[in-house]
């Protein structure tokens, strides 16, 4: 008999361990209990597999208990406006992250930061804190301590995951276990067909909850944030954010998905030790054709002075003259200083600081004209 995880378990302890039995609401039980089916299912589940779970689902839930009870002792959180928030979305590997990095270092940006993200939430921290924040140091060591033990993932994703790093909005949804890092992380492919369906209100409505918080001691102009996963949701991200700013990063999708059936690949092989090529190569392109699918009829419906196209030749061509072309078409003032900031970034990290990422689709079995065809939707009206 293998190991075996159960939700009722983690929700008994996270009420033993806080003291509290309020979490929010009870939403978040149809992801969690997916999760645990595909935990229990998709893989055969190692201690270490088991353990880097138990660990996360855990933690998420004493944040909910936390997050709610925060909420009745300072209800005056609920007054915080969200104003305007710029969001990236688009395929994974088509630039979404390092545009939010370069976005991010505009003085008066606010960005999601790894260790605000990566483990207990409550309580923010203060405008000017008294001491330094544990947490950023406790995420520094277990992200080097990670990169030691699999430094090829450092080629692929190392230029956030620093603790000062931009972290991904699907950190804040995954407290209603909607994240589809989980999925692509550990090939856990029922949870990632579940979250590409399913109704994603609840975890945009916890998504700003949580930046209520994060906002409430660190207040800036505007917020800066990103995630591929806005794709499968973004009727939703702009009902819960109607002012919201989109940028909507493009590439050639059979490029996007050679990178990203790698970057899958050698997760799951660090996570579980159990990646399949083939099955990964069919179910990714076919989940993120989906998510193009459900964005392009969302995007329809999206003022076009909110929303803005940008093409990855362009990014990795000029990114600075990418970013004044966003700032433009947003009316949002371009300082010296934050260019300058961009510039400097640049220049001292190269993207061959974080290491090579090589992969062919011979190597990770996708042929190029069944995902041609498989996108041509998207190619079409994009011209890529």
């Amino acid at each position: 008999m293998g190991i075996e995880l159960s939700s009722d378990y983690f929700i008994n302890q996270a009420i033993e361990k806080t003291g509290l039995e309020d979490f929010g609401s009870q939403t978040y039980k149809e992801g969690l209990d997916v999760l645990i089916n595909s935990l229990n299912n998709d893989i055969e589940l190692s201690e270490g597999t088991a353990g880097y779970f138990q660990n996360q689902i855990m933690q998420l839930l004493i944040n909910r208990i936390e997050v709610t009870q925060l909420f009745k002792d300072y209800p005056e959180i609920s007054d915080e406006i969200i104003d305007e928030p710029i969001f990236i979305v688009g395929l994974p590997r088509s630039g979404t992250t390092i545009l939010q990095t370069l976005l991010a270092l505009d003085p008066t940006s606010r960005y999601l930061r790894n260790f605000e993200t990566a483990g207990p939430f409550c309580p923010p921290a203060e405008l000017i804190p008294e001491s330094v924040d544990q947490r950023i140091q406790l995420c520094h060591e277990g992200m080097e301590s990670f990169f030691s033990m699999a430094p090829v993932l450092r080629g692929i994703n190392g230029i956030n995951f620093m603790a000062h790093g931009t972290a991904e909005c699907q950190n804040l949804m995954a407290h209603e276990f909607v994240h589809m890092g989980w999925s692509s992380g550990s090939s856990l492919f029922s949870h990632g067909n579940w979250v590409g369906e399913c109704n994603m209100k609840s975890a945009y409505q916890w998504h700003r909850r949580l930046l209520q918080i994060l906002q409430w001691k660190l207040p800036n102009e505007r917020w800066v944030l990103k995630a591929p996963m806005h794709l499968f949701g973004l009727d939703l991200l702009k009902e819960t954010y109607p002012d919201a700013k989109v940028v909507f990063t493009h590439r050639p999708p059979f490029d996007a998905m050679v990178s990203g059936v790698s970057m899958v690949y050698h997760w799951t092989q660090f996570t579980t030790g159990q990646a399949n090529i083939q099955a990964i190569a069919e179910w990714y392109p076919k989940l993120w054709s989906k998510g193009l699918e459900r964005a392009l009829s969302a995007k329809k419906h999206i003022d076009t002075n909110q929303c803005l196209d940008i093409f990855h030749t362009d990014l990795s061509e000029d990114p600075i003259k990418t970013i004044e072309h966003i700032y433009n078409h947003f009316d949002i003032p371009f300082l010296k200083g934050a260019k300058k900031r961009m510039k400097t970034w640049l220049r001292d990290h190269p993207r061959s600081k974080f290491g090579g990422h090589n992969y062919t689709p011979e190597k990770y079995s996708l042929n190029a004209d069944q995902e041609k065809e498989r996108f041509s939707f998207y190619n079409e009206q994009f011209d890529l």
